[in-house]
């Protein structure tokens, strides 16, 4: 039976940011209902129709200078929501790790900031920084596919729970206002904010480095793990909240909320590699290991009854998307889910591939 241990320096540093989350102040039962009902009606993630609009900024100092502490100052024009144009002012500037990196993106991830009070009577309305995350590389068509999928991912999990990131579709025109660049068209997707998200859950978000995997919520925390496993994701931490945040409910519990599938086998870019101290147990990034903790919610009666009555759905999310290049894309996405259908399926399945690979409980 496999197992691998958390270092002991993780014990050590927990408990600052667990007397940090403990001393936040939380909002009254109605000011989480207010805000609840104000988030979960946002107009932008109403509809799944790709949403059309051109940005103009200037996209040479975005792609060439690659600085995260500067806004420069653009326009955002789309389709308000009475049906006519609108342009309204929008600050632009880069953001992300990898992506972020020259050598690898020729285009960088972007976060677009609307001013708040002026986007009423707009899709936008109730919206500030958002995450644009756009393709890697412009001229290839392979890099539009991956956020195909990664986009598809969000959908995925939002079936799952709504403890998730909401997600758009954006059918996004630049113009460059240096006049360096030719105007791009390239789909991007949007992401729900962050304390948006949190106040849909009737939960405040939490800026904390890290915390130990006792404080948070076992069955969402095994809900992560396991879509996680689905998707063949391990470029994610939960303790150190790499690629994943967390968020306190008003009853106390804490919710770990995983995003950036980008290095997923689901989505199998050609840039994503296998993290170095996973290498001697997995060879390829379409491989998957469970990475999440042994919690007595890591059953297979509890894993499958959440999974396996969402598999029809779940494929339909592949099956009715209609901007994939070729129809035989959805194929292969939903037959890639096939092996982790299997494992669903079958209790010795799901010892082999969960249970021996859990990792134990730190005291």
């Amino acid at each position: 039976m496999h197992r691998r241990y958390l270092p002991i320096a993780l014990l050590l540093l927990s408990a600052p940011a667990a007397a940090l989350a403990q001393d936040i102040e939380m909002p009254t039962p109605e000011q989480f209902a207010t805000r609840a009902a104000a988030a979960e009606a946002a107009p932008l993630f109403q509809l799944q129709d790709p949403l059309k609009m051109t940005v103009r900024a200037d996209m040479k100092f975005l792609r060439e200078e690659r600085d995260t502490l500067t806004e420069t100052e653009g326009t955002a024009t789309f389709v308000d929501l009475n049906g006519s144009e609108t342009t309204k002012p929008v600050q632009v500037r880069v953001r992300g790790h990898f992506r972020l990196d020259k050598s690898n993106c020729n285009f960088p991830p972007l976060r677009l900031n609307f001013p708040r009070g002026d986007m009423d009577g707009t899709v936008f309305e109730g919206q500030d920084r958002l995450k644009l995350v756009t393709p890697c590389q412009t001229d290839r068509d392979d890099y539009q596919r991956y956020i195909y999928d990664e986009y598809l991912g969000y959908r995925v999990l939002n079936l799952l729970t709504p403890y998730s990131y909401r997600v758009r579709l954006v059918e996004v025109t630049y113009e460059d206002t240096s006049g360096e660049y030719e105007p791009l068209t390239k789909y991007g997707f949007l992401m729900e904010a962050d304390e948006q998200m949190a106040e849909r859950n009737r939960a405040v978000f939490l800026d904390v480095p890290q915390m130990h995997p006792m404080m948070t919520d076992g069955d969402q925390s095994v809900l992560m793990g396991r879509f996680s496993y689905m998707i063949a994701n391990l470029d994610w931490s939960a303790v150190f909240f790499h690629n994943a945040v967390v968020i306190r409910l008003e009853d106390g519990r804490h919710f770990p909320i995983p995003y950036d599938f980008d290095h997923s086998g689901a989505v199998n870019a050609r840039y994503a590699t296998v993290p170095p101290q996973l290498q001697d147990e997995v060879r390829r990034v379409r491989q998957r290991l469970y990475r999440e903790f042994c919690r007595p919610q890591l059953t297979h009666e509890n894993v499958a009854t959440v999974f396996a009555g969402k598999r029809e759905a779940i494929e339909d999310v592949y099956r009715n998307f209609s901007l994939y290049a070729e129809p035989s894309q959805a194929v292969e996405a939903i037959e890639y889910f096939e092996e982790f259908w299997k494992v669903i399926a079958d209790e010795d399945e799901f010892e082999d591939e969960i249970l021996d690979h859990c990792t134990p409980m730190p005291r």
